[in-house]
């Protein structure tokens, strides 16, 4: 595994993504990348299909799913990897999570029309290939009706945090979600943290439970060395994926993140 690379946050059609599972796999599969985890939002769907379709292409598979969480009022991403996609409690806590989604969707359309925006649930329904209905459907339904030029565009003037639509998450709690992959079967990861700004709750969530943050993600020399260091802190394994989503950016095959990291996951899964 020495020459090959790992890529641990990739997100397919099931939720926000925008290819399949064959596309995502095969385009992963056709970078020097040996080892991957599809961490769609909220759902396991990708998982139906994705062992087999790894297995033919000759990579390793990792089960891997991206919770949406709540604390302190923030929303806070939680990666899981090695869980068991059927485990009964998990399954059924991210049924109860696509429905909040759908309620926050229709709360932020509500505030669009009340804007003049006049989009309907039906709309950003139809930009939904997936179980886990979110923001960037919206942002792409935006985009199709020509009220904004772009998803960038779509995001600042209505959907981000402060902006004219903008409705706060109401997802399970950050302490349920890591306990829910801890008793799957799996190990917690704070996803994105540079993104997420709020590093101010990452004591909280060491006290939680999660075992590694996302190191290499918004990949930059200043954030990497900064988050290494609250890594080393509170022993936690260093992580890394593209977050990617179908558009080939600075981040997907280019990270040459080592398989040692999945075998650091290993190591502390194994453990009491």
């Amino acid at each position: 595994m020495d020459n090959h690379y790992i890529d641990l946050h990739l997100h397919t059609l099931h939720s926000d993504g925008m290819l399949t599972v064959e596309e995502l796999l095969s385009l992963v599969a056709s970078e020097n990348i040996s080892c991957a985890s599809i961490t769609d939002h909220d759902t396991f769907d990708a998982y139906a299909t994705a062992p087999e379709t790894a297995e033919r292409l000759g990579l390793e598979l990792i089960s891997g799913i991206e919770i949406s969480s709540v604390s302190n009022g923030r929303d806070i991403h939680i990666l899981g990897y090695f869980c068991d996609t059927r485990n009964a409690e998990l399954l059924a806590a991210l049924e109860i999570q696509r429905e909040k989604r759908k309620d926050r969707v229709r709360a932020i359309i509500e505030k669009l029309c009340k804007l003049g925006v006049n989009l309907s649930y039906e709309q950003v329904e139809q930009r939904c290939f997936g179980a886990s209905i979110s923001r960037p459907h919206i942002a792409s339904a935006l985009v199709e009706a020509k009220y904004v030029d772009s998803y960038q565009e779509a995001f600042s003037r209505y959907l981000k945090e402060g902006a004219a639509a903008y409705c706060p998450p109401a997802g399970i709690s950050s302490r349920e979600a890591i306990l829910l992959i801890e008793k799957a079967g799996g190990l917690a990861v704070m996803a994105h943290p540079e993104y997420t700004n709020a590093d101010e709750l990452i004591p909280k969530l060491v006290e939680y439970g999660i075992a590694g943050i996302e190191v290499y993600n918004y990949k930059t020399a200043k954030s990497i060395k900064k988050y290494r260091k609250i890594a080393k802190k509170y022993r936690l394994i260093e992580t890394g994926g593209s977050d990617f989503h179908g558009i080939v950016n600075g981040l997907f095959g280019k990270q040459n993140l080592p398989y040692s990291i999945v075998e650091e996951l290993k190591k502390k899964l194994r453990q009491p």
